[in-house]
């Protein structure tokens, strides 16, 4: 019989996200906008429970890399399950190789603030972009006609990646919540991308904030560094007031509505790179500047890391260009 903590994820929660709520100044675009992202979803196993959960950092379109550091832990088909703690795209040379080969493996995935974007891009392409003369359409690669008031000229690495991805990498994206609660016996753990507010429920935390926090100051959570405190120290006096629960409790439905989950895997924070607490574990390790992408693992709390060049520069770029040609290209895209 299906858990109320079962029921609920068939349901999911929706969020409603400032950035993702904004509509064009342009007329041509003014109606148009983007889904709202799952806030939740309460994850199960579908043949039996995975002999290891391997959470992976920040790949940022490192899929070299990506395929290495799933040789190195091993990787078993039906035997282990991968979770990506978001940003699988952006500033390095195959963000598409790197969905495609999640998508490859079924790996559970978060919303990063990078695949974000991606998202709403795509989601624009499939919608109000169909209609457009293709002359408009081009300038959607300059800083004019931009879809979203927030979106600036830096985002054109965004807009191509959506250009770029197949219906069934789109379709896969979409379903990235922001908030990724884990089933029995790691129930204890919940993951996102950025961070999570202590003074706030599971189901009241704000979409934005999650995927992109790296302090909490007094105007509540900041991506900088120098306002506040690391979120991470406040959850951890947070979590040291509750009384802990057994490892393999189950979920109720009404449990959501307080903090139910002790213990945070996240990415994100490349700044202060791996970043293992009693209870965040924070895995963006710098892979795409230089640093190494790293692999979680329950049970046991081990860690795997591969080394990483660092993508920046021309030649990177030259590579983008030409993997996009590939990808494009591909007959077998889906």
């Amino acid at each position: 019989m299906a858990s109320a903590a079962h029921k609920a994820a068939e349901r999911s929660t929706k969020g409603t996200s400032k950035g993702l709520n904004r509509r064009a100044a342009d007329s041509t675009l003014k109606d148009f906008k983007a889904t709202d992202p799952t806030l939740f979803v309460q994850k199960e196993f579908t043949n039996g429970t995975a002999k290891r959960m391997i959470f992976i950092g920040d790949i940022h379109g490192c899929s070299k890399e990506f395929k290495q550091l799933l040789e190195d832990v091993k990787y078993t088909p039906g035997e282990d399950q991968v979770v990506l703690v978001g940003d699988l795209v952006a500033k390095g040379p195959d963000s598409v190789g790197v969905v495609r080969k999640a998508r490859e493996i079924g790996a559970w995935c978060v919303r990063g603030n990078h695949d974000d974007p991606v998202i709403r891009w795509r989601e624009f392409l499939n919608g109000p972009a169909q209609g457009m003369p293709k002359t408009e359409l081009q300038s959607l690669e300059s800083s004019d006609g931009l879809p979203y008031s927030d979106f600036k000229i830096t985002d054109k690495p965004h807009f191509e990646i959506a250009r770029e991805m197949s219906p069934g990498d789109f379709e896969f994206m979409s379903e990235f919540s922001v908030i990724m609660a884990l089933p029995n016996p790691y129930s204890e753990f919940v993951v996102v991308h950025g961070g999570l507010d202590p003074s706030k429920a599971i189901l009241e935390q704000n979409p934005d904030d999650v995927m992109t926090m790296r302090n909490i100051g007094p105007n509540g959570p900041s991506s900088e560094k120098d306002e506040g405190d690391g979120w991470f120290d406040l959850w951890a006096a947070k979590m040291k007031e509750l009384p802990q629960p057994s490892g393999d409790a189950e979920t109720t439905e009404s449990d959501y509505s307080t903090i139910q989950f002790k213990k945070v895997i996240y990415g994100h924070d490349a700044g202060r790179a791996l970043n293992i607490l009693e209870y965040t574990k924070g895995l963006d390790s710098r892979c795409v500047y230089g640093g190494e992408l790293t692999a979680f693992i329950l049970p046991g709390e081990t860690m795997v890391s591969v080394t990483c060049p660092n993508y920046d520069g021309e030649d990177v770029a030259n590579d983008r260009r030409r993997r996009r040609r590939d990808h494009s290209g591909s007959k077998h895209a889906k």
